[in-house]
């Protein structure tokens, strides 16, 4: 028999612990402990007062600001399974979402009005509509409902394996791929994000999000939160913001994607004098970081990086990559390719087709034991399951090699894993080595059909500003590094890379769009 909890008990217990302290910054407004508080208590009895059942699907469609926040904490409070949508994605894909998770309330943000009219007539079971911001005759006024409803915590006792949440994975085809978090699994999440960190986090330090909190953003958020910290949040990245914000609110604690890393290096070497001294940590991660910017962090912010590597499937860290892994006698260690080594609490392994483990410095399948964080479960896709979850294990469609110290390299996706000639090219090697052109600034490699080789290896080269290359002299340089059947046979220039609302990129926008221009053949141009 399950054992219960008070549903987000840890959130009030904070709230009591740090009262008056500052705990989120938004825009130019700060709330304290008991604000934030209140006001979750407050939707939480909102949502009580509306017939919502424990288990019943909220979802939300909010950008980053302090109602996001509410919203999360809320729901926690009202024993609710939290659907976060994504803020890119069209009318049909949110539709497709909603109808899966049968969500029954949706809370939006005044600036989707117009897709939240459409997409409510495509969801029979949403019920309810909640704006921020807005209103209209069928939908309910945020603040409004707020207050008149009671600050005081609800204190439901539920189940310690409830739903918590449903978190949709970043891809935007086929059938929504929801992964299902109880409660206490959402607890392992915080145990093995609190026993993996090296560093202290109290209430002196601030976490500045730049990006969406209902990504990896918001994994620091309730670290953050259950610590005392203040949590700054942005509404949009811009480097020169985050520039001014680290001297003028002390932030200590950073987490960017690759591009996001690569603007603040680009202001740090403009601002020469600025003001980071109150920087403890740079988290990085969720793409593939070239190693060149890796060694510019290193220089131009000094030795307090930190790489986790983590999935929608299976919440951040599995592994970490240390700050002083970074490092080999005062140097830039050859380990800064990897993402570090497994937690405490998570056991992985690589593993070959047939299911079994490889031998060491070979590439696999990466496998994690299906238990804590690990104990992977989807949203009623049973097929999934039986697909992914064998013999304890959960299979999670990286690719990688351990090493002699333990240290895990992800090679790509079993997806990203091309096959020219009838041999197997990883694209994340080709990636490394073109990345380490000075002239490059981002890369995506992809494998395109050929009646001749099966597949040929394509990149497509986002170069620095101001530089000039062609792609002759690029296969040059990456034939210096590569064997000659890993080298690109086609390469492309392009201003941006497509990303999705992860910060990932799209290798399919990027193959369709190649192949609509040349449908007579990869190497015909």
């Amino acid at each position: 028999m399950s054992s219960t909890r008070i549903a987000g008990h840890a959130l009030s217990w904070a709230a009591g612990q740090f009262r008056d302290r500052t705990a989120v910054v938004f825009r130019d407004r700060s709330f304290t402990y008991t604000q934030i508080e209140r006001r979750s208590n407050q939707l939480a009895n909102v949502l009580i007062g509306l017939g919502r059942r424990p288990g019943e699907r909220l979802a939300v469609l909010l950008n980053n600001s302090v109602e996001s926040i509410e919203a999360q904490f809320g729901a926690e409070k009202a024993a609710q399974g939290y659907v976060a949508l994504n803020a890119r994605h069209t009318v049909h894909e949110q539709a497709a979402i909603l109808n899966d998770a049968e969500a029954s309330v949706l809370i939006a943000g005044a600036e989707f009005r117009d897709s939240v009219m459409k997409v409510r007539l495509q969801v029979p079971s949403l019920r309810v509509v909640i704006g921020v911001g807005w209103q209209d005759a069928s939908v309910l006024d945020y603040d409004a409902l707020l207050a008149r409803a009671s600050d005081r915590a609800p204190h439901l006792t539920v189940p310690a394996d409830l739903l918590l949440r449903i978190a949709y994975t970043s891809g935007t085809t086929g059938k929504p791929k929801g992964v299902a978090y109880s409660i206490e699994r959402w607890e392992a999440r915080l145990a093995n994000h609190f026993a993996a960190m090296e560093y202290g986090l109290g209430i002196d330090d601030a976490m500045l999000h730049v990006g969406p909190l209902t990504h990896a953003a918001g994994v620091h958020l309730l670290p953050c939160y259950l610590r005392g910290a203040r949590n700054i949040v942005a509404d949009k990245f811009d480097a020169e913001q985050v520039l001014a914000q680290i001297g003028s609110e002390r932030i200590s604690q950073l987490m960017m994607v690759p591009t996001m890393m690569g603007r603040l290096l680009e202001a740090v070497s403009a601002n020469p004098g600025a003001d980071l001294s109150s920087l403890n940590r740079v988290h990085y991660g969720t793409a593939p970081t070239p190693t060149s910017m890796v060694h510019e962090a290193l220089e131009r912010l000094g030795p307090i990086l930190r790489q986790q590597y983590g999935m929608t499937e299976a919440v951040q860290p599995l592994c970490v990559l240390y700050p002083n892994d970074h490092l080999q006698d005062g140097r830039p260690s050859e380990r800064i390719t990897s993402c570090g080594r497994p937690t405490m609490d998570v056991e992985i392994t690589v593993r070959g087709a047939d299911g079994r483990p490889v031998g060491q410095g070979e590439v696999g399948e990466i496998a994690i034991a299906h238990r804590g964080i690990g104990e992977v479960a989807f949203w009623r896709r049973p097929d999934l399951e039986s697909e992914s979850i064998r013999h304890g294990w959960y299979y999670s469609g990286d690719l990688g090699r351990f090493d002699e110290e333990g240290f895990l390299y992800i090679v790509g996706r079993n997806k990203d894993m091309m096959i020219s000639g009838g041999f197997n090219v990883y694209a994340r090697e080709v990636e490394d080595a073109l990345h380490t052109h000075p002239a490059v600034a981002e890369v995506a490699v992809l494998g395109l059909p050929d009646t001749e080789w099966g597949e040929v290896i394509a990149a497509f080269v986002v170069r620095r500003p101001g530089e000039s290359i062609d792609a002759a002299a690029l296969a040059r340089h990456s034939g210096e590094l590569i064997a000659g059947y890993k080298k690109p046979r086609v390469i492309e220039f392009v201003d941006a890379l497509p990303r999705n609302h992860a910060g990932k990129v799209t290798k399919n926008d990027l193959r369709d769009a190649y192949l609509a221009r040349h449908p007579e053949g990869a190497l015909s141009k």
